[in-house]
């Protein structure tokens, strides 16, 4: 793959065995079997703390006890990836680590058939606020009324920002929050040691908050059950705050529970609730092109930089974005098919995107190249400086992004910097009139060619057509090949 920007060069289904390795000699009587159901959490620090990101997989029994889980990479890859299997009722056999420690897992069984939506999300999604407080801490941060109106269906409330980023295919209606209740331990008793690592008994924490709040709180909400869990901690847990699933049984219903945790300094800033509740929606992180472990440093997704470039809220601090194309309309269904365009076969398309925040579009919303030979793909989209949660982007332009399934963060937007810039605000990551990209290993050539005022006029050319042999040559480019995994 090579780019020119600007006229410069970058060269930038019942019971499936999954996976099955020969145990070592002696292993045998050290194998461990295990059937639950798998819990995704992701960890998340603070907003320009450094420190890095997590991610741990837990199988939580039907009695309540979990344990973490260590994948291969190449087990994680198998049958759709491990985000796939979020909240599946799995058997899987392995080794300890250590005494007491993770399951090194070497056999995994799907015990369910697949609800065959991968990620889709659909109709109303209301979730509960349990404002936790620890047994040795008294301060209350926010009041209840600041939780419940976090949920608002004005501009900057989660049920506006949910409808609008998912073109009404989602709404939180109906959520409402708990008033403060107290944890029946203090706060080493679940973080070994506040603020820092990622130990938090994240089990335990659920267990007891939603346990203080079940006198104030039908979970099963008459029938129709809160699909998601807030607890808003009145004090820091580890590095982090945290978002993914949790399986368990409340007030009768057994599931897995969307479900995030939070510490004063998340919920001091909406975007990062935001980025929470995606991880219990399933949405992993984005990324940019540097190649490096942070993923927090493309500002074009909350998912990524939560509140890099975000619209300022006087009440909720900093609000949530969009979402890249590859979240919003490949993992959580929100894009009708007829706006996505999906290039296949050799030839040339001009074609109208308009940019991600356009609530209703005749034009295309996003563009799918896919790459022959390989499960790698292209997402092209446009974004503007618009609306309610968009306005503070960093420029107007397309935003191009390399999706490899199976991959920590499956979509890394494109830079055609040489080398990657560590924060995606940069030109190189904006593709606007007159700059091209191009991959020749899978003879493709995409031009940004015109601006419209709800979008950009993009031709993507893929090799065999006349238009990519006459734009490669033009170019008098040299062959580059894509070094990401």
């Amino acid at each position: 793959m090579f780019v020119i920007k600007a006229q410069r060069i970058a060269v930038p289904f019942l019971f499936l065995l999954l996976f099955t390795s020969l145990p070592a000699v002696g292993a045998e009587e050290k194998r461990e079997t295990r059937e639950g159901r798998l819990s995704i959490t992701w960890g998340d620090p603070e907003p320009g703390s450094e420190q890095p990101a997590s991610q741990v997989l837990r199988l939580i029994e039907e009695n309540g006890s979990s344990v973490e889980l260590e994948l291969s990479p190449a087990l994680r890859q198998t049958h759709g990836g491990v985000l796939s299997w979020n909240g599946r009722h799995l058997e899987v056999a392995g080794e300890r680590v250590a005494p007491g420690g993770a399951l090194a897992v070497r056999t995994v069984r799907f015990l369910d058939a697949p609800d065959g939506v991968q990620g889709g999300v659909f109709g109303s999604q209301p979730w509960v606020s349990i404002l936790c407080k620890f047994q040795d801490i008294g301060a209350e941060p926010r009041d209840l009324a600041f939780f419940q109106g976090m949920y608002s269906d004005q501009p900057g409330g989660l049920d506006h920002y949910w409808q609008e980023v998912s073109y009404g295919n989602i709404d939180v209606a109906g959520s409402l929050a708990v008033d403060w209740v107290v944890l029946p331990q203090p706060q080493t008793f679940y973080i070994p040691t506040p603020g820092s690592g990622s130990d938090a008994d994240l089990g335990q924490l659920f267990a007891d908050c939603t346990a203080a709040a079940d006198p104030f709180v039908d979970f099963s909400n008459g029938g129709d059950p809160f699909v998601g869990i807030n607890m808003m901690f009145n004090g820091v847990l580890d590095c982090c705050a945290w978002g993914g699933s949790w399986f368990a049984t409340l007030d009768g219903v057994t599931k897995s529970w969307r479900t995030t945790w939070e510490p004063p300094w998340a919920y001091a800033n909406e975007g990062v609730i935001a980025h929470e509740m995606g991880h219990g929606f399933g949405l992993p992180h984005a990324n940019n092109f540097d190649g490096d472990s942070n993923p927090y440093d493309t500002p074009w997704d909350p998912m990524s930089a939560a509140t890099g470039y975000g619209v300022s809220d006087p009440v909720y601090g900093i609000l949530g974005k969009h979402v890249l194309a590859y979240h919003k309309g490949i993992r959580l269904g929100w894009v009708a098919s007829e706006q996505i365009f999906e290039a296949s076969g050799p030839g040339s398309y001009t074609i109208t995107v308009d940019h991600m925040a356009l609530p209703t579009t005749s034009n295309y919303r996003y563009a799918r190249i896919p790459v022959p030979g390989s499960n790698r793909y292209y997402t092209v989209e446009a974004r503007k400086r618009i609306g309610n949660y968009d306005g503070n982007l960093p420029g107007d332009c397309i935003i191009l992004s390399e999706v490899v399934p199976g991959r920590q963060e499956p979509a890394w937007t494109v830079d055609g910097d040489v080398p990657p810039a560590g924060y995606g605000d940069n030109e190189g990551t904006m593709w606007k009139v007159g700059e091209t990209f191009v991959d020749t290993a899978a003879e493709l050539v995409l031009t940004v060619d015109s601006e419209t005022v709800d979008g950009f006029v993009i031709t993507i050319a893929i090799g065999g057509d006349p238009v990519f042999a006459d734009r490669f040559e033009s170019g008098n480019l040299s062959s580059w090949s894509s070094s990401t995994p």
